[in-house]
């Protein structure tokens, strides 16, 4: 798919992976719609879009919404005629909570946004995409829609349900719109604003010990978001149906196959123990 000319729609575009593929977009000629729940960053985003010389059309979404969607897919197809790729790319995540320990609405919170966002923006789109030439939809998943770890029950739900969302949309495509191409993107560690954003709730923590949190954590981060952007643009280009962004997703990945069950004792030496995944015993 060549993305010049095309109609790119991207959710989350005011930060992370959101905004630099929304900026490689612009620079490789694609037309932008572009929204966010944050204004200001979504308005830096639109300032960097434009000084590209790209054409660009922005509106604050609660993705959450489906009639904000509905209304939405429709001034974007009324503003430019058409849409040819939709990124499904906002998400948040909660700070760490236990299943047992997270509330109700905690956990409906991230599954509205992260999985019910992914669900409405590719049902806004999906009949007006069957109508172009060549389409695609894009849905970002994640390292922890491969594999799950403890503590983050909601964020690894939603994202292994995108992923199944999105791989059950793919065969449908296969039998009766071959033409839309479908792509499941799992990032590993990405620099975002995704772990100092955590929602922690009510829970008795100071925002030291918060932010000291999220430092630990973003050692993990090891690819930058124009890094995902470039991996995620050559996917679409090229219509891969499967994207792993990062060593760490492509690894966790190999250890999910060779330990179906086992992985989470080996993601459990990784992740608490400090170990290296790669030099763990092939028996457990």
């Amino acid at each position: 798919m060549n993305l010049t000319k095309k109609v790119v729609v991207i959710s989350g575009a005011g930060s992370g992976i959101g905004k630099a593929t929304s900026l490689l977009c612009a620079k490789k000629g694609a037309k932008l719609a572009i929204s966010d729940i944050d204004n200001d960053r979504l308005q830096e985003t639109v300032a960097l879009i434009k000084k590209q010389g790209a054409e660009v059309h922005s509106q604050i979404l609660d993705v959450s919404d489906w009639d904000a969607w509905q209304r939405y897919s429709e001034a974007v197809i009324q503003h430019f005629g058409q849409v040819d790729v939709v990124l499904n790319n906002a998400g948040v995540t909660l700070g760490s909570f236990s299943i047992e320990e997270v509330s109700i609405e905690q956990f409906k919170w991230v599954m509205d946004i992260n999985f019910w966002g992914m669900v409405y923006g590719t049902k806004a789109f999906l009949t007006h995409l069957k109508s172009r030439p060549e389409a695609a939809v894009a849905n970002i998943s994640s390292i922890l829609g491969l594999g799950a770890i403890s503590d983050q029950g909601p964020y690894c739900s939603s994202k292994f349900g995108i992923r199944g969302f999105t791989e059950s949309l793919r065969m449908e495509a296969m039998i009766d719109f071959p033409h839309v191409n479908i792509l499941s993107i799992h990032p590993g560690g990405i620099q975002t604003n995704i772990a100092r954003d955590a929602n922690w709730g009510d829970k008795e923590i100071s925002q030291e010990e918060q932010d000291k949190m999220a430092k630990e954590f973003e050692k993990t981060f090891i690819n930058t978001a124009d890094y995902a952007a470039t991996t995620i643009v050559d996917a679409l280009e090229k219509k891969k149906q499967r994207l792993l962004i990062g060593n760490d997703a492509k690894r966790m990945w190999r250890v999910i196959n060779w330990f179906p069950v086992s992985y989470t004792k080996k993601l459990y030496n990784s992740l608490i123990k400090g170990i290296d995944v790669e030099k763990l015993p092939k028996k457990i």
